[in-house]
């Protein structure tokens, strides 16, 4: 029975029917706690696939590329055959159910074990079911690389220096593989190394990575995490952090469309790029390569006598920073100097550089293209890091408030906690479902499953109800929960088809006019008359100049 094409094709559609039928039934479910909502989620996840599959296979068979349904249709449809064809195809229903008696048609399909069913989904310990981060990995990584930064020379990665003396004599070192090795010595005083807590605060910022660092081999270390799942087998530090920050947000954030996320994101930094409009790439990854400008305008003068009126050494200066000889007198150097306004120095006769400095028509043009394209790859992988840390700011502010409680906690405290977690989970789950909750207030469950004291629950302002017409009039409880919601998925979602970016500007915004109107205003202001008199310029000392001032200041050499 099952062996057409027209019986596949009418099971498929029953199948993705059906999945729809159970999504909404399991959304319609009140979940209760944090693990409800997120067992909720896979399994509206789990659906979603299921009903996708079977429309791929539905897309194939209307394709019809082997015509064979375009045959079977007109094969039912032959006049001289009509009641033969309809009497084989009852024959052959007859004998399926025959066949299978237990395929009771009659009935609904029970869907209550779809909607208990409780998916695989792997977490650590410190992890707690998806509300904390575990990074102690790449941050063990991270101090390798760190150490290389601090020394400022080359070296094996793996050897840290020690830590500040803990006082009883004990020095704290991490090895090659990241692992903290104890060692006796007491009175060793080195730089006191990034705790974890401030890692969590600076993962995702980069500008003090130095620059060399980054572009070398320290910065692709072969990492063994625990998390095989998210990375491959050579892979280094950013794509191990990226990889563990997007398989986070999957397992914690199911339903949100990640991926697409990333692309948009992709597509922007590509053209950002170009522009180099990165911050901290501003040079695309070619800093190394001697400069085309000496920091000195030479179109506004005519002559090379003209030049002379800079000094000697502001001359010296922009000849160094080209690599250009820098002896002589000031007429020779400013001769030197006005041979650039005109020739590129790829140009330029050997002769004029300095000693040990490779012209640039000498370069290497294979290495320094493979150079911008290691660049190109950093800095996306460091945007893209920047991203998944701001979808993930609520949780990594929960995982600093949880280190922050242990670094205060004692023992005692530690143990205490420990036991009763594991009292929690070798609770039987049908005794949990016996235990009748009185709650008449409808008031929201606490740590321990029963209602938190009604004055808790006016002191945090849960009887306050915040609605938001940009999240589809979704109605949030208490202040906290309403002001958090600005950076979540939904409200992200929400601005993202108003085409309105979601930054400080719009923050207690809820009205879908109200966001349109600030944005119009916002563009019509940033389209208002520049007057080119008002520009200003600031030098290094802070003082502030008009433009016509700061130019004349600088042709000078003043500043």
């Amino acid at each position: 029975m099952a062996e057409t094409l027209l019986e596949q094709t009418r099971a498929l559609h029953e199948d993705m029917e059906r999945y729809e039928r159970i999504i909404v039934k399991d959304l319609k479910q009140e979940t209760k706690s944090h693990k409800d909502k997120l067992m909720q989620s896979h399994r509206v996840r789990k659906r979603l696939d299921q009903i996708q599959d079977a429309a791929r296979k539905l897309m194939k068979i209307y394709e019809d590329e082997d015509k064979a349904r375009k045959e079977e249709i007109e094969a039912l449809g032959a006049e001289d055959k009509v009641f033969s064809k309809f009497y084989d195809r009852l024959k052959e229903i007859r004998e399926y159910h025959r066949k299978f008696l237990s395929n009771d048609l009659t009935e609904a399909e029970d869907d209550t074990p779809l909607l208990k069913e409780e998916p695989h989904v792997e977490f650590t310990g410190e992890e707690g079911l998806g509300r904390y981060l575990d990074l102690h990995d790449l941050y063990m990584r991270f101090l390798n690389l760190r150490s290389q930064q601090q020394r400022g020379k080359g070296g094996k990665v793996g050897k840290l220096p020690a830590t500040t003396d803990d006082g009883d004599g004990t020095v704290a070192r991490v090895g090659p593989d990241g692992i903290e090795i104890a060692e006796e010595g007491a009175g060793a005083e080195t730089e006191k190394p990034l705790e974890y807590y401030e890692y969590l605060t600076s993962f995702s910022d980069f500008s003090g990575v130095a620059r060399k660092l980054k572009m070398g081999k320290q910065y692709r270390a072969h990492l063994n995490l625990r998390y095989p799942d998210y990375t491959v087998q050579r892979s280094d530090y950013l794509e191990a952090l990226l990889g563990y920050l997007c398989y986070f947000y999957e397992r914690t954030q199911p339903l949100a469309q990640l991926q697409r996320t990333l692309n948009t994101m992709e597509n922007d930094f590509a053209s950002r790029w170009d522009q180099g409009q990165i911050a901290g790439w501003e040079d695309r990854g070619l800093g190394n390569v001697a400069p085309s400008t000496s920091g000195i305008e030479l179109e506004p003068f005519s002559s090379a006598e003209e030049l002379e009126i800079l000094g000697a050494d502001r001359l010296k200066e922009a000849l160094s920073s080209l690599g250009l000889k820098c002896g002589g007198t000031t007429k020779e150097r400013a001769a030197r100097l006005w041979l650039t306004r005109d020739t590129p120095l790829s140009q330029l006769d050997g002769k004029h550089f300095a000693q040990g400095v490779v012209p640039p028509s000498a370069s290497d043009a294979a290495t320094n293209s493979k150079q911008a394209a290691h660049a190109r790859n950093v800095a996306r992988l460091e945007v893209k890091i920047r991203k998944m840390a701001e979808l993930l700011v609520n949780v990594i502010a929960d995982t600093k408030g949880k280190v922050e409680k242990k670094q205060s906690q004692t023992y005692e405290e530690m143990q205490a906690e420990l036991a009763e977690a594991e009292a929690e989970v070798a609770l039987p789950e049908d005794e949990e479902e016996d235990d009748f909750v009185y709650n008449p207030l409808k008031l929201p469950l606490g740590w321990d499953g029963k209602p938190i004291p009604y004055w808790l629950y006016k002191l945090h302002g849960l009887n306050q109800e915040f609605k938001c017409e940009i999240c589809g009039n979704y109605s949030y409880w208490g202040r906290r929960a309403y002001e958090k919601h600005f950076k979540e998925y939904r409200h992200l979602n929400g601005m993202r088809a108003l085409g309105i970016p979601n930054n400080k500007m719009f923050y207690e915004v809820t009205k879908m006019e109200d966001a349109l109107q600030l944005w119009k205003s916002i563009q019509e202001k940033a389209k208002g008359d520049f007057k080119p008199e008002d520009e200003e310029f600031e030098d290094a000392q802070g003082n502030v100049y008009s433009k016509k001032t700061y130019d004349d200041l600088k042709r000078q050499g003043l500043i």
